[in-house]
């Protein structure tokens, strides 16, 4: 029941979420995504996908502060923060086959 209206809530936060903002925006809405297919086929445990959701979170929120610092995202962070959100789909694809 509770993974349920885990499960529901994320999904409706995702259809909620914005359309299209860019290729990082439809990065984080992808993993996501992920993240609740692999609660929802029980392929991810409740912790993984709270750690996973964390660290997506930890890239959401580095993200905000490096536009908040410098105004916007510049070349070199898009090419950091993609190069994040790689490593966190990497770790989202292992956890989920594993």
């Amino acid at each position: 029941m509770k993974i349920t209206f885990i499960t529901a809530m994320m999904l409706t936060s995702i259809v909620a979420g914005s359309a299209s903002a860019g290729p990082l925006e439809n990065a984080w809405q992808r993993q996501r995504l992920s993240i609740a297919n692999g609660i929802a086929d029980n392929s991810l445990s409740y912790r993984e996908a709270i750690r996973l959701e964390r660290r997506a979170i930890a890239i959401r929120n580095e993200a905000a502060y490096l536009r908040f610092t410098g105004g916007y995202l510049g070349p070199v962070e898009r090419a950091y923060l993609g190069a994040r959100l790689l490593q966190q789909r990497g770790a989202i694809y292992y956890h989920r086959h594993n």
